[in-house]
């Protein structure tokens, strides 16, 4: 009988602690992710600049 309440109690309380470990785990996941996407979209941003140039050039 107490292995079946032990059995009842610890689904339940893997469940919190898994729960809590995947939400910490994705948070700490975001930030390089984010810094990686601003670098991105700096290097977008250069790239534009230079086709641009390279577009006046060929225009004159």
């Amino acid at each position: 009988m107490e292995w079946t309440w032990l059995i009842v109690l610890i689904c339940p309380i893997m469940m919190l602690f898994m729960m809590k470990y995947m939400h910490g785990k994705h948070q700490q996941g975001t930030k390089p992710e984010d810094n990686e996407l601003n670098e991105l979209r700096q290097q977008v941003k250069e790239l534009n600049l230079k086709v641009d140039e390279l577009n006046e050039a060929n225009t004159n």
